[in-house]
């Protein structure tokens, strides 16, 4: 009667060690599962951000878009976007353009270009 009441002491003993372990393996795939949708979330920032520069150099190119004016676009989701032209290092017929945009939640990414100015004053991609 003793062994059988060991026994089933060691069972129990045995499931809730189980139970402990399948925990913690649920709680790090858990922790996987939010940190890849973090990532994915960053990553997909990132991507509008850069989305957002290019469209924004385009619209430098086709002429569409004051340089003097406010001091930035509104985009959704709460990017701001700044265009700038200063004079290049290279002389006084190339000018450079960036175009930075400002992330929601903080960072920045700028895309440049160099561009040719012509004798009529325009820039020459």
């Amino acid at each position: 009667m003793n062994r059988v009441r060991r026994r089933a002491g060691l069972v129990l003993l045995e499931v809730m060690v189980a139970l402990v372990i399948l925990s913690l393996v649920g709680v790090g795939a858990l922790q996987l599962v939010h940190q890849s949708h973090e990532v994915v979330a960053d990553a997909r920032l990132w991507s509008d951000a850069v989305a957002y520069a290019k469209d924004g150099m385009e619209l430098v190119k086709l002429g569409s878009v004051a340089l003097h004016g406010p001091p930035g676009d509104a985009l959704p989701g709460g990017f701001r976007r700044q265009i700038t032209r200063r004079p290049s290092a290279m002389g006084p017929s190339f000018e450079q353009l960036t175009v930075t945009v400002f992330l929601p939640g903080g960072g920045q990414f700028s895309l440049d270009r160099l561009a040719r100015i012509a004798d009529d004053g325009t820039a020459q991609w």
